[in-house]
C-alpha cells in the first residue's frame, strides 16, 4: 500500500475523550501529561500507527505492543488497546493515535454574519454586516487496513459518539516542512467507507469543531 501520509504531507493525530473533559482553554493540549503537541515535539513514546501497533519510539526503545485488539467499553467509557487503557480524561497525551494514509485533512471554516440597521456620523451608513459566529470542521479521508489500530479507534469513536458522548483532541502538523500546527477539539461524524480490495478500505469522516481551534505558525 502506498504511503499516502508522506504524499499528502500532513501528520495528523487524535486522542479520544469524553465531552466533560474538553478544555477549550487548551491548557492541557501542549503541556506534558496531556499534551499531544508536547509528545510529538519531544519524541513520541506510544503512537498508534499503520502497522496496527502501539509502538514505542525513542532511544533504546524495544517494547512493541500489538494493536490488533482495540476495544471500547461502553460501561466504563474507556478504550483498551492490547492492555493499554485510555482514561478518556484528555490526559492520555503520550498515547495519541496517528492517522496514516491520509488523502485529506482540510480545514473548513464558516463565519456567520448578521445585517444590522445603523447610522452614525462616521460610517454614514444605514446597513452594516456584523460577524456574529464562527464554526469549523476538518474533512478527513484516507486509505487504511481494517486492522490498523488508529483506524479502528476512529471508527469506534464515531460509533459511540452519541451513546457515550465522545469527542476527540485533534492535532494536524504540516504540510511537509511547514511547521504550522492546527489543534482543537471536535466530534467525529459522517463516517463512510468504500472497500477497495481485501482488508483495504477508503474512508471519509468529518471532524466537527467543538469550541474554538488554535493555529500556530512558525
Amino acid at each position: 500500500m502506498a504511503n499516502f501520509s508522506t504524499a499528502f504531507g500532513y501528520k495528523t493525530y487524535f486522542l479520544p475523550l469524553t465531552s466533560d473533559n474538553v478544555d477549550t482553554t487548551f491548557a492541557d493540549v501542549t503541556l506534558s501529561g496531556g499534551g499531544i503537541i508536547a509528545a510529538i515535539g519531544a519524541g513520541p513514546t506510544n503512537f498508534l500507527d499503520t502497522t496496527a501497533t502501539v509502538s514505542k519510539y525513542g532511544a533504546g526503545a524495544t517494547n512493541f505492543l500489538t494493536g490488533d485488539t482495540v476495544t471500547f467499553d461502553t460501561e466504563l467509557n474507556e478504550f483498551d488497546v492490547d492492555g493499554v487503557t485510555y482514561t478518556m480524561d484528555g490526559l492520555d497525551g503520550d498515547h495519541p493515535a496517528s492517522l496514516i494514509g491520509l488523502t485529506n485533512a482540510a480545514l473548513e471554516t464558516d463565519t456567520t454574519s448578521e445585517e444590522v440597521i445603523t447610522y452614525d456620523d462616521t460610517s454614514l451608513g444605514f446597513a452594516q454586516t456584523i460577524a456574529t459566529g464562527k464554526s469549523w470542521s476538518v474533512s478527513l479521508a484516507g486509505v487504511a487496513d481494517f486492522n490498523d489500530g488508529a483506524y479502528k479507534m476512529l471508527r469506534l469513536t464515531e460509533l459511540n459518539t452519541v451513546a457515550s458522548d465522545l469527542r476527540v483532541k485533534f492535532v494536524r502538523v504540516g504540510p511537509g516542512l511547514n511547521t504550522e500546527t492546527l489543534y482543537g477539539y471536535g466530534t467525529v461524524s459522517n463516517y463512510s467507507e468504500s472497500i477497495e480490495a481485501g482488508s483495504i478500505v477508503s474512508w471519509e469522516a468529518t471532524l466537527e469543531g467543538y469550541g474554538p481551534y488554535r493555529l500556530i505558525t512558525n
